[in-house]
């Protein structure tokens, strides 16, 4: 299973990251205390990698597992 940034989904080179160098940079000029704030900056993210097309077919839901 390859590793991804669990902010944008971009894959990751390193097994132990959580981040991609773009999301970290983010998510350090955030905290600095620029405009955007690190829920903003996540928000926009997760709209900009929406995928509206996926194929769902043969994706369970949750609801079996509790």
């Amino acid at each position: 299973m390859e590793n991804r940034c669990i902010i944008c989904g971009k894959k990751l080179h390193d097994p132990f990251a959580l981040y991609c160098a773009e999301c970290e940079y983010e998510l350090k000029r955030a905290r600095l205390g620029d405009e955007e704030t690190v829920e903003d900056y996540i928000n926009r993210v997760k709209m900009e990698n929406m995928h509206p097309h996926a194929d769902l077919k043969g994706v369970k839901s949750l609801d079996s597992f509790f």
